[in-house]
């Protein structure tokens, strides 16, 4: 146990440190400082990682039945999108945004594990698989989210005409719509999946239909909502700007199901 506090130990510290360097970088730009932040970011997932892999190790099953756990591999799955995004295509202000809310991922059970749950049956490989789709869907949300957050930012810029180096460091409007559109795809389906395969693991394992329970009832409206942004994006005549709040709209509801809805829910209360 000694061995992984001290590896989320340093894990918090890399990424901490890595997202001050960023932030710097943005305030006054300096290749070593930005070169900087970024090797510490790798330290930091590669930190996660390992953690990830003690926890494995030591209670013999894909740690994803805890809340902290679940929010540990979010923020491995945004660190990783985020390292190769920066790699391909030079988004440092995405790269920042985003990493600082998989941090806040982090931080909101820091030093607060909430311990794992058993199950005694070989379909909780099943529940890994719902769990772990799900996650990665809430991180595509995440990007979807960010992207649209700066999309904001950068369509008032043009409109209040201020050039300054938020407007010339910021992707393009077009660039921003494209990758929380490709994001919200990726998200949609892999959602659905990850429903669908809790009810089949609730019937098969519980023993009934858990259609009717708050947290599967909010989901589906989360995914309702995100179906819905993307039968707008598809459609002409609907502005990039109202589609972005539209989408950071959609965020909001992902959020308030993973903290809100899983306390009255009968078989979330691990999360």
């Amino acid at each position: 146990m000694g061995a992984m506090r001290a590896s989320y130990d340093a894990f918090n510290l890399l990424y901490a440190v890595s997202l001050i360097l960023f932030f710097i970088d943005i305030i006054h730009p300096r290749r070593f400082v930005n070169r900087t932040a970024l090797v510490l970011l790798f330290g930091a997932f590669v930190l996660d990682t390992v953690f990830l892999f003690l926890r494995l190790r030591a209670y013999g099953h894909v740690p994803v039945y805890s809340r902290f756990d679940v929010l540990l591999v979010l923020s491995w799955l945004i660190l990783l999108a985020a390292l190769v995004l920066d790699a391909f295509f030079k988004v440092g202000l995405l790269v920042f945004f985003v990493n600082v809310v998989g941090y806040a991922s982090v931080a909101f059970d820091l030093y607060r594990p909430n311990g794992n749950i058993h199950y005694p049956t070989h379909m909780a490989d099943l529940l890994v698989v719902h769990i772990s789709l799900a996650v990665v869907s809430y991180a595509c949300f995440v990007f979807a989210f960010v992207a649209s957050f700066m999309y904001l930012i950068q369509d008032w810029l043009l409109r209040a005409k201020r050039w300054n180096q938020w407007y010339f460091r910021l992707p393009a409007l077009e660039r921003l719509d494209t990758y929380a559109f490709r994001a919200v795809v990726l998200g949609v389906p892999t959602l659905l999946v990850a429903m669908v395969l809790g009810v089949i693991w609730g019937k098969v394992v519980l023993g009934r239909w858990v259609i009717l329970d708050p947290k599967p009832l909010a989901t589906f409206i989360v995914w309702l909502m995100y179906s819905v942004y993307l039968g707008f994006r598809l459609r002409s005549g609907w502005g990039g700007r109202a589609l972005a709040r539209f989408n950071m709209a959609c965020a909001v509801a992902v959020f308030l199901n993973f903290v809100v809805v899983n306390v009255y829910s009968n078989f979330h209360h691990a999360f």
